[in-house]
This record gives C-alpha cells, sequence and structure tokens, in this order.
C-alpha cells in the first residue's frame, strides 16, 4: 500500500474513531437519562399525595397519572434513540475494525518488502 494512502486510511480510522467517542458519550449520556426517569416514573407511582414537576425554572403541580404518562413518553423517545446510536455505533465499529485490519495488512506488506 502506498505511503499516502496509508496515511489516508489513518486519517480516516482517527475519524471513525472519533465520531465514535461521540456516540458512546452520547448513549452513555441517554442511558443516565433513562434512569432517572425511571427512578422519577417509580416514585411517582409510589407517591400518595400532591406530585410536582420540574419544567424550565419552574415547579409545578401535576396530576399523578399525567406526570407518569409524561414520563413514559420520555422514556419511551429515549429508548428509541438508544436504539438509533446502538446501530449507528455499531456501524462504525465495523469500520475501524476494517480500516485497522486494512491498515495493519498494508504495514505488514510494506514490511516484507
Amino acid at each position: 500500500m502506498k505511503p499516502e494512502a496509508l496515511q489516508e486510511k489513518l486519517n480516516e480510522l482517527n475519524v471513525l474513531q472519533q465520531r465514535l467517542s461521540i456516540f458512546t458519550q452520547q448513549r452513555q449520556q441517554l442511558e443516565l437519562s433513562n434512569a432517572e426517569i425511571t427512578t422519577s416514573a417509580e416514585e411517582v407511582s409510589k407517591a400518595k399525595g400532591k406530585v410536582y414537576s420540574l419544567t424550565g425554572n419552574v415547579i409545578l403541580e401535576k396530576d399523578a397519572k399525567t406526570l407518569k404518562t409524561e414520563l413514559e413518553t420520555q422514556k419511551k423517545e429515549i429508548s428509541k434513540h438508544l436504539k438509533t446510536i446502538g446501530a449507528q455505533e455499531e456501524k462504525l465499529k465495523n469500520k475501524a475494525l476494517e480500516l485497522q485490519k486494512e491498515v495493519t495488512e498494508g504495514l505488514q506488506n510494506d514490511n516484507a518488502k
């Protein structure tokens, strides 16, 4: 493999790894949000009195059933995002592994000469 082509593959691999890192961070943040929503929904279910929701900088009293429905909707949306990010992450991982294999083979072929 020519040095220019090898350098191009290395650059592409670096970009893929950076993108993969971003997706991983996004996935972790969504997983944290999902856990918080799950905990909130459990607490709303246990509540015997009034429940409140933080909207921006304002705390509003809400019906427990309505709030639980809103939390479940948020959880479904996050689950969709997690699924999408997971699929994108998997594609990037596969592409990165493929590029890494090509680069390794290119280096081995150059060293064999």
